[in-house]
């Protein structure tokens, strides 16, 4: 049982103590002394008072918890610093009631009640004019030390499912941290699981590229906390709170990403920059798989995706030629060649004198 109930345990037993004692006095019931201190009706009386407590107590400890919960929330509430205002006011208010009250006391006819009612006019006074300056009690505090960008590398679903930055990280030329958000891994695994088999096979390409990069490089999957904005906004926002560089093959997101500041890698354009040049006048052999958009002019690749137009091809659609470049030029999904039939003059005879 709390010291609280006790102490109104006790506090109930004394008032139907004093109600005894009053209505002895006043004559209202007649005295049966016990002794010297006390009557039977005094006792009986005070008895009573304990057994009403019993009544009450546990309901009134109840209400008063409430209500203490209550108050502390709602302090909680506050600034802090209108408690600090009001503490401070307070104390000078009744430390100058004291002053007041020992130079009043000299005065005739000065009692407590005058003492009491000057200490509530300087403690409240005090404490509105403390609030309404509140700003000069605010506390001070520590300003935390701004959080170090990590740096390190985030990477995208685009470059996992590419797996090349797999084999790029296994030769040393990736440095880490590698991180990557919970996001992207679920993109990934709704890949893997989903019906179509393309999607299927870059999900499952995808999550082998991230063990890949796990055993060699180390690699930190992201726990942020998720919304309703597109996944690229995200990764995004990630790559800006932690400083890191965003790895992605996806052009847009590139872009957007330039555009907030934040550095970006491409493996396609590592894969550009590291690609043998082709100057004009140089030779290869290609297989003309369609017609371009000239006449005659028919359109083969490279292993690496690059286009190569070739004049007056498309009649060996279908068929490895010889071709000798003539122009190189640079677009924003990469770089685009052109060239004419190597001997062609043969070539040709050869082609007519099967037909």
């Amino acid at each position: 049982m709390s010291m609280v109930r006790w102490i109104l345990y006790g506090l109930f037993a004394y008032m139907g103590y004093r109600v005894g004692v009053w209505l002895e006095t006043n004559n209202f019931i007649g005295s049966s002394p016990l002794g010297s201190l006390t009557s039977l009706n005094q006792m009986y009386l005070g008895v009573v008072g304990l057994l009403v407590g019993f009544l009450l107590v546990p309901r009134l400890t109840h209400w008063l918890e409430q209500r203490w919960v209550l108050t502390q929330n709602w302090l909680k509430q506050l600034p802090p610093e209108i408690p600090v205002a009001i503490t401070a006011a307070s104390g000078l208010g009744l430390l100058l009631a004291v002053l007041l009250t020992n130079l009043l006391n000299q005065i005739p006819g000065f009692s407590a009640i005058h003492s009491l009612i000057i200490a509530t006019v300087l403690v409240v006074s005090l404490s509105a004019f403390a609030v309404a300056n509140r700003e000069y009690f605010r506390l001070a505090r520590p300003t935390p030390p701004p959080s170090k960008p990590r740096g390190g590398k985030l990477l995208d679903t685009s470059v996992l499912i590419d797996g090349r930055i797999a084999d790029i990280a296994e030769v040393g030329f990736l440095e880490g941290p590698l991180f990557v958000p919970r996001q992207v891994l679920r993109e990934l695994q709704q890949f893997a699981d989903s019906s179509d088999a393309q999607k299927r096979a870059k999900g499952r390409r995808g999550l082998d590229t991230l063990e890949r990069l796990k055993l060699s490089v180390g690699l930190e999957v992201l726990d942020s906390s998720e919304s309703d904005e597109p996944v690229d906004d995200q990764i995004l926002a990630e790559a800006r709170r932690l400083g890191s560089a965003l790895v992605t093959n996806d052009h847009a997101l590139a872009q957007l990403s330039r555009i907030y500041g934040v550095k970006t890698l491409s493996v396609q354009a590592l894969a550009s920059a590291l690609r043998a040049p082709l100057q004009q006048g140089d030779t290869l052999s290609i297989t003309i798989v369609k017609e371009g958009k000239e006449p005659g002019q028919g359109v083969g690749y490279l292993e690496d995706g690059t286009m190569v137009v070739v004049d007056d091809a498309i009649p060996f659609k279908g068929k490895e030629v010889g071709v000798v470049i003539t122009q190189s030029i640079q677009t924003q999904v990469g770089r685009l060649l052109f060239g004419k039939l190597q001997n062609e003059p043969a070539e040709r005879s050869a082609h007519k004198s099967e037909r």
